[in-house]
């Protein structure tokens, strides 16, 4: 993934020598945009696409193209900008931020904001946060989430647990769990939650309890050398998880997301730490009354906030002025509330632009959906620190699947807590040293 990431950085620095050159000047100006939106959410990035173009036929067309998963899209952007091909305009997952940053090849969406009339203000600052990169916003964040807790209301009453008082913490849930539990002789009927081994659902944990996760703040306050995971937090995260599952209280679903989302909506785990952005879905798909919780934090800590997941749109350098000026017109309209309010109402993404949430799209969803306004919520509410605002680390996909590595070989019982830990924070400490000579730090 380092030596990856490298090379992606020397093709990227290259691509950025014919900035500013003003061909193409005249005429209708073509934008390409590369996405990782399939499914509903492709529909609704073709639908913004469509409108835009309509409103600006015949002097800007927008031209979105779907790149795969996110990590299919970094691999194609490479290709792209050794071909010196790459997009005017590109979507990139919220832990590709340090990367982007490090191309030195990009355009801070803080720099285009003034001459394309885009007041940056606008942004909700708990999402913002994430983004800004040595004082700037990097890029224009587009679908943005935060992690929740989703539990069954009804199991909850009939287990002679408050339904509006869910876990708040790691024990918390623990305890819950094991009440939730339901068995028919030796067979679980329902497990007390489920989750899927997710190295994303560790990293929010850790933030809501204020715990960083690499070091130099978060690299929020110089270059993250270290990733800091040698912590009784952490150790108790997936101590208790692996135990959860021990005892039969927690239904383990390996790596997949999808089988975590539909044992809850089949009724058979009561609980489901899990992504804001299959809001709707879960509670359309579940045939119970579900409740929308703030994350879980880790035991013996202090409330302090999440982060925001999804990603942004990234400007790409080396293009004509034109070319550039044009894009920064889709960027308008994009961070428009109409667009923002559209966009959440059909995705169930948190809104990225305070007016947003006023607009009349959103306003009918919370109507039918009033949980949609939770998601938006916790992050408003988040404490403004180090911790809340997510590690930037250029080898951050990496320091992923390593912490899916940990939690895995804990559960399965192929090694300790502590085993674990310490030889997968020493594996990143290589890597993360590695990368950062790719980029001269």
């Amino acid at each position: 993934m380092a030596t990856a990431a490298a090379t992606l950085l020397v093709g990227l620095a290259a691509c950025g020598d014919n900035a500013g050159e003003d061909s193409g000047g005249s005429g209708e100006q073509t934008v390409t945009f590369w996405h990782s939106m399939a499914g509903a959410n492709g529909e609704a990035v073709n639908h913004l696409v469509e409108e835009f173009n309509k409103t600006h036929a015949g002097k800007i067309k927008v031209e979105a193209t779907f790149q795969g998963k996110y990590n299919d899209s970094l691999t194609k952007l490479k290709a792209s900008v050794q071909s010196r091909q790459t997009p005017n305009l590109v979507q990139v997952f919220e832990i590709g931020t340090q990367l982007m940053v490090d191309t030195k090849a990009t355009v801070a969406f803080a720099d285009l904001a003034g001459p394309a009339g885009i007041d940056t203000a606008t942004v909700e600052p708990g999402i913002a946060k994430y983004y800004t990169v040595n004082g700037k916003l990097q890029a224009l964040p587009f679908n943005a989430s935060a992690p929740m807790l989703f539990y069954n209301k009804t199991a909850f009453k009939d287990a002679g647990l408050d339904p509006e008082k869910p876990p708040t913490t790691m024990g918390e849930l623990a305890e819950a769990a094991r009440k939730l539990k339901v068995g028919d002789g030796s067979k679980t009927t329902r497990y007390g939650a489920v989750a899927s081994i997710d190295g994303w659902l560790v990293e929010q944990m850790l933030a809501a309890g204020g715990v960083q996760y690499c070091n130099q703040d978060n690299g929020r306050s110089g270059r993250t050398t270290a990733v800091n995971w040698d912590t009784p937090e952490l150790r108790g995260i997936v101590n208790t998880w692996a135990a959860m599952v021990k005892d039969g209280s927690l239904l383990n679903v390996g790596r997949n997301n999808t089988d975590a989302s539909a044992a809850f909506q089949a009724g058979r785990a009561a609980m489901l730490p899990f992504t804001s952005a299959n809001l709707r879905d879960i509670i359309k798909g579940s045939k119970f009354e579900v409740g929308v919780a703030n994350y879980i934090r880790p035991d013996n800590t202090t409330a302090s906030g999440v982060f925001n997941g999804g990603a942004a749109v990234w400007t790409m350098a080396g293009h004509p002025k034109a070319q550039q000026a044009a894009a920064g017109e889709f960027l308008k309209y994009l961070a428009s509330a109409d667009a923002q309010g559209y966009w959440a109402a059909q995705t169930g993404y948190i809104p990225v632009v305070k007016a947003a949430a006023d607009s009349k799209a959103f306003q009918e969803t919370l109507t039918t959906y009033p949980d949609f306004a939770k998601p938006g919520a916790e992050l408003r509410t988040a404490a403004s620190t180090p911790a809340s605002s997510g590690c930037l680390l250029g080898v951050m996909p990496q320091a992923r699947d390593k912490m899916n590595d940990i939690v895995e070989s804990v559960i399965l019982g192929k090694s300790s807590a502590d085993q674990a830990i310490t030889a997968a924070q020493s594996s990143m400490g290589e890597a993360i040293a590695t990368y950062n000579k790719s980029v001269g730090q």
